[in-house]
């Protein structure tokens, strides 16, 4: 993992280095996520850049959720859980 530095002025602001800008092809106007990760000993920021469309970033995301279920059997348990509530 590479740890590039960067200083936050008095205005609380700070530069994005030239070459994670080059790697994420960042442009001036685009936004970054702050993830905080929360650690034993002290906490932790992830910045990624925001996805600039958002539904080719979550395409496929949950596409093995129902890999590993019986659709028909799962509907049918649905039914009778229906039929058992009224």
């Amino acid at each position: 993992m590479q740890q590039i530095q960067s200083t936050i002025s008095p205005k609380y602001q700070t530069v994005v280095p030239a070459r994670v800008r080059k790697l994420l092809k960042l442009k001036a106007g685009d936004r970054i996520i702050w993830r905080l990760i929360s650690t034993p000993t002290q906490p932790k920021v992830l910045a990624e850049p925001m996805p600039r469309n958002w539904s080719k970033y979550t395409l496929g995301l949950g596409k093995n959720v129902w890999q590993q279920v019986d659709i028909d059997k799962y509907i049918e348990n649905l039914r009778q859980e229906w039929e058992k509530s009224k």
